[in-house]
């Protein structure tokens, strides 16, 4: 580069080379600072293993929509459990009293559309929640429809619903009893060998007032040394009978018709028996089921003494 110098004194102006190396300090400091700058990126992340600014706020974005979604999968179980015990009470109970057919299960669980409708969730954590969203619509739909029909039938059904054993058959004050087995299968406990129970135990004291659990007719009344001890089989109609086991008393006779929440005596521990517990069973059609799908032990003692009519004598 040329440069122009003026001398004052000889007044001449004379013109000298610079030289040309003014730019490598720029470059060579520019590399300088890009290499240091690597330098302490490598440090930060491969020795010190720490992440990126920008990396962990992903990272803590990426968990916050994870745990979203976990409670959202959380939720989406507890709703599923409600629907799956509605949809079973539904086609055994309901559905059947009315001489209605059951939903198939496949036509429950069937989705709203193809896989065109998840195409752009496909490796994301939102497909399975949105897939069972999907589910639970079209399976909350149907069990809409089905109680519209049962709605439709139970107009012209006379008083069905008034003989399916639907409360349980004792107060249901946790204070006055403990469910110790629940139907299904389990270890006897007298002979100590896997067997099927085919009813539900509420151990509870002697003296508790049983009640039926639907209306009909007294069918059997029975005091037993074994088995079942004193016991009572309420013939309800429309297939259904129950039955009310180790009684200490009884208190009403073959052929008797009792309502809903009418006592039929007391419990206690007669029979075959480790302890004193009222032992309930429900048949449809001459075969066991679950009392439990019959029930609803949460309901208050206000509201169930409500359904009970007669107390004990």
């Amino acid at each position: 580069m040329e440069k122009y110098i003026q001398d004052p004194q000889q007044l001449v102006t004379e013109i000298r080379q610079e030289p040309r190396h003014g730019w490598w300090k720029l470059l060579l400091v520019f590399i300088s600072g890009l290499a240091l700058f690597l330098f302490y990126m490598w440090f930060y992340v491969a020795v010190l293993g720490l992440d990126l600014p920008k990396t962990d706020i992903l990272k803590y974005q990426n968990a916050a929509w994870r745990t979203r979604i976990d409670q959202m999968s959380q939720q989406l179980d507890r709703y599923d459990e409600l629907l799956s015990l509605l949809e079973v009470r539904d086609n055994r109970i309901y559905r059947s009293v009315y001489g209605l057919d059951e939903i198939p299960q496949g036509v429950r669980q069937s989705g709203l559309g193809g896989e065109s409708r998840y195409a752009s969730l496909e490796g994301t954590s939102l497909a399975t929640i949105v897939r069972r969203l999907d589910v639970l619509e079209k399976r909350t739909y149907l069990q809409s429809k089905s109680f519209d029909d049962l709605s439709l039938v139970q107009q012209s059904a006379g008083d069905r619903l008034a003989h399916i054993p639907a409360i349980p058959p004792m107060n249901t004050d946790r204070k006055t009893y403990t469910l110790t087995s629940p139907f299904g299968y389990r270890s006897d406990p007298i002979l100590g060998i896997g067997k099927r129970h085919t009813g539900m135990d509420f151990a509870c004291p002697p003296g508790n007032p049983i009640y039926a659990t639907g209306d009909g007719v007294v069918a059997k009344v029975a005091h037993d040394k074994g088995g079942y001890g004193n016991h009572v089989e309420v013939e309800h109609g429309f297939g259904y009978r129950t039955r009310y086991a180790h009684m200490s008393r009884t208190d009403v006779e073959e052929g008797q018709s009792v309502s809903r929440g009418d006592c039929l005596g007391l419990s206690g521990r007669s029979g075959r028996i480790t302890g004193p517990h009222l032992h309930y069973e429900v048949m449809y059609r001459k075969d066991y089921v679950n009392p439990a799908l019959y029930m609803d032990l949460d309901i208050s003692p206000q509201d169930y003494f409500e359904m009970v009519r007669k107390p004990a004598k």
